[in-house]
């Protein structure tokens, strides 16, 4: 049986209309999953664009002359509201995974999100303490320990719990949904030759390093703190299945220079599959009919896949080695 998946527009003033509008025309993506489009129909009428003959929940209140190509808080509150309802198919479970067309941060800044992007906001949602953002690009996986933050700050928010956590999360993620019986993850050092022994910078000698032995008792080895200008030269090679970036750009720049058709976001630590094209809303050509749908069908294409990974008894925080469930294994208890 084919899964069902729910496909959020995004920000409708962005591409994401015209993305999954083309998404959804390809017979291979329409033969490994039953879409639902979540989302305000006037966002495609915006663009002068149809939808092929799949399921949409309408989540109606754009006008129909909304601002096309640039933020607004119209548009970020049409794309929280859809989100809301996608959640809440999952949540009811009329769905087996959401797939998310991208959303500006400032539209969402500007609708009173209280969240910098789906990541954190879907965080929130679920009432989940622990996330990650994991990308991938082919056989390159990046996850992201410091999201959407200013690079002065990175050093502060780096601290050993978002390291072991991030980490457990991707060795959770690499052992039950990718079935490596042995993952061989590397951390990529913050500074220039991730710190040349302290010369550099100290937060490999104090921070780094600290954690990685850390989680090496745990039973989560994990190389480095390495160069991150040679580690995704390495992974290419095979000598690495993941590695653990210090900050958004090291790991998002080398993915998206590898292979851009097929860059996707995952969600990590959320109890659903969550999927999205690793790209942002390109307001410049919104409206224009030159969006690139592919990385759209790559994060289908793996919401499809994760969803139908055999599912392994739940493994809550604070169970067998107190390890997380990476993705889709259940809703929090409340209560």
């Amino acid at each position: 049986m084919k899964p069902r998946i729910v496909i959020t527009l995004g920000d409708p003033a962005g591409i994401g209309p015209e993305i999954v509008s083309k998404a959804l025309r390809d017979p291979k993506i329409l033969a490994c999953c039953v879409p639902m489009v979540v989302g305000d129909p006037v966002a495609f009428a915006r663009q002068r664009l149809d939808l092929p003959k799949v399921e949409m929940l309408a989540v109606p209140g754009l006008k129909l002359d909304f601002a096309l190509g640039r933020p607004s808080k119209e548009a970020g509150q049409s794309a929280i509201e859809s989100l809301r309802v996608a959640v809440g198919l999952l949540q009811g479970r009329q769905a087996q995974a959401i797939v998310t067309a991208p959303v500006g941060k400032e539209s969402l800044h500007l609708a009173g999100a209280g969240a910098p992007g789906h990541t954190e906001w879907l965080a929130r949602q679920c009432k989940v303490s622990s996330v990650a953002m994991l990308i991938v690009a082919g056989k390159l996986r990046a996850l992201l320990l410091t999201r959407h933050i200013p690079l002065a700050k990175v050093s502060r928010h780096l601290s050993s719990r978002v390291i072991q956590e991030g980490a457990i999360l991707a060795h959770a993620f690499m052992k039950q949904i990718l079935k490596k019986s042995r993952p061989k993850l590397v951390a990529c050092g913050l500074n220039p030759h991730a710190g040349d022994g302290g010369l550099l910078g100290q937060e490999e000698e104090k921070t780094i390093r600290p954690a990685l032995a850390a989680l090496a008792k745990r039973g989560i080895p994990i190389d480095g703190p390495a160069a991150a200008d040679s580690v995704f030269r390495d992974m290419a090679q095979g000598k690495y299945d993941l590695a653990l970036t210090a900050y958004h750009d090291q790991g998002m720049i080398p993915l998206k220079l590898y292979a851009p058709d097929r860059l996707v976001n995952i969600t990590l630590g959320l109890p659903f599959v969550r999927t999205s094209p690793g790209h942002g809303t390109a307001y410049d050509i919104a409206g224009k009919g030159q969006a690139n749908p592919n990385p759209l069908k790559e994060a289908i294409r793996l919401a499809v896949e994760y969803s139908l990974t055999p599912n392994p008894s739940p493994i809550r925080r604070g169970g067998p080695q107190g390890v997380p469930s990476p993705i889709g294994r259940g809703w929090p208890k409340t209560g």
